[in-house]
């Protein structure tokens, strides 16, 4: 189902058991060889949550952090100046075992040195946001021409919990605006960035997405959506098995959880 259509009739107490919707987040130029043209031939819809900074020549930080990985020559990166040991990048597995490390690393810091070790990261390397395959305009409005729901997944892709209210809040509400002028459609949905809930955004982050006039969003939350779900805070998992054994018994155990729900009505 459409995602929409799936919380309206949660919503309302009629839907029926065994109904899933799609949902692909960030935005990347590959969808539209990829996914776009599988999903069509299916007439299967879905959902795609974009950060928006990259039409404005700020690509997502992970994103940056893998360009470089990309770029740097020789057999180790060296990391000992963002408090990181040499990482070895001498074979595609150990940068991908660097990758993570540097994702792992990134990811919890303060935003302002998060910014402040990638330009320098990327200025040792030789590398820099140009280096990073970004979706075009063009591209995010030919998806939505062909009827697929554009939803907003903030500027940047920061954890919401480690901004500031000013911020935090602009991630939230300055997107919307953007890729509603883009597509000329409502943008109705929103999604957490990494999107735990009381770890990567709380019941002030919930508040404010309400405010901003979205209609729903969704976690990371693994589960099952019902109609006791709250329709700000609706879960999602990813079945990333290698086998179709391994993909089915990850759905099984997904649905199985009992998600875990941020207070909205603290204050």
């Amino acid at each position: 189902l459409p995602l929409y259509d799936a919380i309206c009739r949660i919503s309302k107490g009629k839907i029926d058991r065994g109904c899933a919707c799609l949902t692909f987040d960030d935005g990347y130029p590959e969808w539209m060889n990829g996914v776009i043209p599988l999903l069509q031939a299916r007439s299967v819809p879905a959902t795609f949550f974009i950060s928006a900074g990259q039409f404005f020549g700020r690509p997502m930080w992970h994103e940056r952090l893998a360009a470089i990985v990309r770029k740097v020559e020789g057999g180790i990166l060296d990391t000992s100046g963002f408090r990181l040991p040499p990482l070895p990048i001498g074979t595609p597995a150990a940068r991908v075992k660097a990758l993570r490390a540097l994702e792992y690393h990134f990811k919890y810091l303060p935003i302002v040195i998060r910014d402040r070790y990638l330009e320098a990261l990327e200025n040792q390397c030789g590398a820099g946001s140009g280096d990073v395959p970004v979706m075009t305009g063009a591209q995010l409005r030919t998806i939505s021409a062909l009827g697929f729901d554009i939803g907003s997944h903030t500027m940047e892709h920061p954890i919401l919990g480690l901004c500031d209210g000013k911020v935090a809040r602009e991630e939230i509400e300055k997107p919307k605006e953007i890729l509603e002028d883009m597509t000329r459609v409502p943008v109705r949905a929103f999604a957490y960035p990494n999107g735990r809930p009381d770890v990567d955004f709380n019941h002030q982050h919930v508040r404010m997405v309400r405010q901003a006039g979205y209609e729903y969003a969704v976690t990371t939350q693994w589960g099952g959506a019902t109609v006791d779900t709250p329709s700000f805070q609706t879960p999602r998992f990813t079945p990333w098995g290698p086998d179709l054994a391994h993909l089915q018994m990850q759905m099984i155990r997904n649905l199985l959880m009992r998600p875990t729900y941020v207070n909205e009505e603290r204050r």
